[in-house]
């Protein structure tokens, strides 16, 4: 059964009140001054409307907003990640969904996450970065940070996934193409009511040696009556980052045809 979402509004005045206090409390500066960094930037967050670049990415929020479940793949630089996590951040502030999950594997060139210093959040923090940081710039700081603190943002450690169910929830998992198959699997059934799960990834950039969790999901997919949408952004033509992004995509695709894979 298809979702349908309304797509955003400009304004979005009716924070909870815990939620105004949480961004706010504690803030001292120097001299026991009030510090009203996060404040300012809270009043100063990009709400800039959400517009594609392309009929690809036009195709992909089209998807978020009326399907359940949607797999984006493809090169880098085309928005894979920013667009769920421009869209879970709107719909957080519209009370479209009450919470945001956030997950990414904890893999790459080197298995770092658990010796980063810090909390939980601080440590995963580091390592969802990208949608952390979009976060930040479209809810402020401040709101962020209570959000977190209160777990209306989530930042999921993938080995505790298991047992957990989530219900008018917006998921995002973001570099899905080193997702071990075993946690791909236990995931994508975490999924609750009336709740969005966005898995991006490109199998091209993989770190895992084998058979990925992105290219078991995208397998298993064709095996079931499952309310998904699959958007590839198959070309750098889809690259906006920037035009050295994009040169560099090439030259590597063109490298790595004669060369082989980098590794």
């Amino acid at each position: 059964m298809k979702r349908k979402v309304d797509l955003y509004v400009d304004e979005h005045e009716d924070f909870d009140m815990s939620i105004q206090q949480g961004g706010t409390k504690n803030m001292k500066g120097r001299n026991n001054t009030p510090n009203t960094f996060k404040a300012k930037t809270d009043s100063h967050r990009d709400t800039t409307p959400l517009r594609p670049m392309n009929q690809r990415q036009a195709e992909y929020i089209d998807a978020i907003n009326n399907h359940a479940v949607v797999i984006a793949t493809g090169v880098w630089g085309s928005s894979k990640t920013y667009i769920p996590s421009v869209m879970a951040c709107d719909m957080l502030l519209s009370k479209k969904v009450d919470k945001i999950v956030v997950a990414r594997p904890a893999e790459g060139k080197a298995k770092s996450v658990g010796f980063y210093k810090g909390t939980k959040n601080e440590k995963l923090e580091g390592w969802v970065a990208p949608i952390a940081d979009v976060f930040k710039k479209r809810l402020g700081i401040g709101h962020y940070e209570a959000y977190v603190e209160n777990g209306k943002i989530e930042l999921l450690s993938l080995e505790q996934v298991k047992g957990r169910s989530w219900d008018n929830t917006f998921i995002i998992v973001d570099e899905c193409e080193d997702l071990d198959p075993a946690v791909a699997k236990s995931l994508v059934g975490r999924q609750g009511v009336n709740s969005i799960t966005v898995l991006t990834g490109d199998v091209d950039q993989k770190d895992l040696k084998s058979y990925s969790g992105l290219e078991l999901l995208l397998d298993v997919a064709k095996y079931g009556n499952i309310d998904l949408a699959m958007i590839d952004f198959d070309s750098w033509d889809y690259c906006v980052r920037s035009q050295e992004a994009k040169a560099w995509g090439i030259a590597f695709e063109q490298y790595e045809r004669q060369k082989g894979r980098v590794k």
